[in-house]
């Protein structure tokens, strides 16, 4: 009877294996693999369309890169875990384009968003293309502590020391908190009326200049967040219509923040930030700016890709290798949610850097045409930026659960086999008998 028992023990097991590593298999993706769903295809997507000089560029625009777009997407794969280096069409990868491109810098925020990009990618953006990038973002900061006089180039600049480790400068975050209306948003300039994207941008500044996620300014600029949350799941800089840009980088301030723009505290009408961004999401994997209205989708890819891989602005933090007792390096690297230069709670440290004063910061041209510039937002009143660029700072809580990463069920499903696999090598080689037993029942 014993051996009749461990006979059908034994079948039941081989039976029943293959079976449960099938329901690990085709379960039901958890919280993680939702919100990674549409990373690879938004990343191909990318990929697509970098031009034969290597920057990247929106559909129909010939092969010759575009700068503010080729930086976004430099960000986006690096966000996505790919090495920008090695992403190259003729010889020539984002990074080649961009080191040619110094005489279209012009303002503040040109100097912030190519220092952010060239940071994700690995680089030093104290040398790169004959610029030292921090140096030109330092010139900017006036006698009030400000770096340039509107709020997105305060908020850039604050993030761009941060992704150099560099201590970001007192003056510019007193500055940013002085400007911070009653309703707890920001405007694009100090007085203007509060929108998602700069309130989103000063959450992750102020997070990467060391505030903690229960800063006053940070629980104000998340409860402005919750009343102008649509229905939909999604935010909208214009009144009415969720648009993906403005989602991405609120989805991304709330991580940076300590919480999840994926889960039950930010769902409205059932929707989340994340389920509006993947909703928007079109056959070819791009992105669409609003749902069924496409509108420079390489660029709105770009910061979708950033969201659901949950990874705010700055996605890494460069720092210079420093030589070992051996004469070893050090990783240049680490990701934006990392300590570098930070305090045992992980935020930075910050210092009083005052220098020359601010001039104005201009539109980008025809990447901006009709779309407006997030980073680049116009600092005179009236401008019609709808689809603005906008940076979002590092220090989100690392015991909050992310929007990205990889799939966990392939992950799983292999180690249930193998630790099944070792279980049962394990019975048979301590219990001896129990195979020849086996093997007598098969006679």
């Amino acid at each position: 009877m014993v051996r009749v028992i461990r006979g059908w023990y034994k079948k039941a097991t081989a039976f029943l294996l293959p079976i449960l590593v099938s329901l690990l298999l085709l379960a039901p993706p958890c919280a993680l693999e939702e919100a990674h769903a549409g990373i690879d295809e938004g990343v191909a997507y990318i990929l697509a369309n970098q031009g034969a000089d290597g920057g990247f560029r929106e559909p129909g625009k010939g092969e010759v890169g575009q700068d503010a777009t080729t930086a976004w997407c430099v960000m986006a794969l690096a966000a996505a875990g790919i090495d920008v280096r090695g992403v190259k069409r003729n010889g020539k990868s984002p990074l080649d384009f961009l080191a040619t491109q110094s005489c279209n810098w012009r303002s503040v925020t040109d100097y912030e968003r190519t220092l952010l990009a060239v940071a994700a990618a690995g680089e030093d953006p104290r040398s790169f293309g004959g610029v030292d990038l921090l140096a030109r973002v330092r010139s900017y900061q006036g006698a009030g502590g400000n770096i340039g006089e509107a709020v997105n180039s305060n908020a850039f600049g604050i993030l761009a020391y941060r992704a150099v480790a560099e201590p970001v400068p007192e003056g510019a975050v007193t500055w940013h908190r002085r400007v911070q209306n009653p309703d707890g948003g920001w405007g694009n300039s100090p007085g203007a009326a509060s929108n998602p994207d700069m309130t989103a941008a000063s959450i992750m500044a102020l997070r990467a200049a060391g505030a903690e996620a229960g800063d006053p300014s940070i629980t104000a600029a998340l409860s402005y967040l919750r009343t102008i949350q649509n229905q939909d799941g999604g935010f909208s800089f214009q009144p009415g219509t969720s648009d993906t840009a403005a989602t991405s980088w609120c989805a991304q301030a709330i991580l940076a923040a300590g919480q999840d723009p994926g889960g039950s505290a930010w769902s409205k009408g059932g929707n989340t930030p994340i389920s509006f961004i993947r909703s928007t999401q079109a056959a070819d994997g791009g992105f669409s700016w609003m749902k069924g209205r496409s509108m420079n989708p390489v660029w709105t890819t770009s910061y979708a890709v950033c969201a659901l891989a949950g990874k705010p602005y700055p996605v890494a933090v460069f720092q210079p290798p420093r030589p070992s007792a051996e004469g070893g390096g050090q990783d240049s690297v680490s990701g934006g949610g990392g300590d570098n230069s930070a305090d045992s709670e992980g935020n930075a440290a910050t210092s009083e850097n005052v220098s020359d004063p601010e001039s104005a910061s201009g539109q980008e041209g025809e990447e901006g045409a009709g779309t407006g510039n997030r980073d680049g937002v116009s600092e005179s009143a009236g401008d019609e930026a709808v689809h603005e660029e906008h940076v979002m700072a590092a220090g989100e809580d690392e015991s909050v659960e992310k929007s990205g990463g990889s799939p966990l069920t392939p992950v799983i499903a292999i180690a249930v086999v193998l630790l099944s696999g070792i279980s049962v090598w394990l019975f048979y080689r301590l219990h001896p008998r129990r195979a020849e037993n086996d093997s007598e029942l098969r006679r």
